[in-house]
């Protein structure tokens, strides 16, 4: 074997060793994003009304009862064995998606629609993560416990006919705090076990390339507190 040759193999090695990509500063390889995407979470509303207000909402159904989705989703819940997971919100509200986009294992590059409350108008987003190491195993992680353990409701506050009212039927007044997302988990008879701590998971970086996100080892921590909350553990 010529010399030119063996440093063309070796250096062909490289290469695809290095695309291979290595997660967690480790050599744990990468989860591909097709892994990701095979995972299913339970969430509702299933679909969203295409007539409801203009057909632009991503996440919240505005306009049907939310009492019906939030005991859909115990319904479901119970015959699978998981916890219902509340993000109460709105379409205007960025965490609201971001958060979402996090639990179905988003990765890198992240595309919002939001805006303002009481105020129609939106505006759409881009913004990147520009991780230092690959993430996808955590994102893996993070969205199979989300499958694996929640069944996620989205309830809308703003325009659906009756959004508070599950909040009093969850009995979870007490810990809101007036902003959205108020993310929740309930236990068996829908009452209200425990709140998402998002000042210990959130990310922000306010640069020209502004970004908002969530630390994934931690969000997964507080997902797990809720869960057991949840189940009495």
């Amino acid at each position: 074997m010529s010399q030119n040759f063996l440093k063309t193999f070796v250096t062909l090695g490289a290469v695809l060793a290095f695309a291979g990509g290595c997660s967690n500063g480790d050599n744990t390889q990468g989860v591909s994003p097709e892994a990701i995407a095979d995972i299913s979470i339970s969430a509702f509303p299933i679909e969203l009304d295409k007539d409801c207000r203009n057909g632009k909402a991503k996440l919240y159904d505005e306009c049907s009862k939310q009492g019906d989705l939030f005991q859909e989703a115990q319904a479901l819940a119970k015959a699978e064995g998981k916890t219902v997971l509340v993000s109460y919100g709105a379409e205007w509200c960025i965490w609201c998606h971001v958060f979402d986009a996090y639990i179905h294992g988003y990765v890198e590059k992240f595309t919002y629609t939001y805006g303002d409350p009481g105020n129609d108008k939106r505006v759409t987003h881009t913004m990147r993560e520009r991780a230092k190491v690959d993430v996808s195993q955590d994102a893996y992680d993070l969205k199979k416990y989300v499958s694996d353990n929640f069944v996620v409701a989205h309830i809308e506050y703003e325009h659906a006919p009756d959004g508070d009212d599950v909040l009093t039927q969850a009995n979870a007044w007490d810990a809101f705090g007036g902003g959205v997302p108020y993310i929740f988990s309930v236990d068996q008879s829908g009452e209200f076990a425990a709140i998402f701590d998002s000042d210990y998971a959130e990310i922000r970086r306010d640069t020209d390339d502004w970004y908002r996100g969530y630390d994934r080892t931690r969000l997964l921590e507080e997902l797990k507190k809720m869960r057991a909350a949840a189940v009495g553990e």
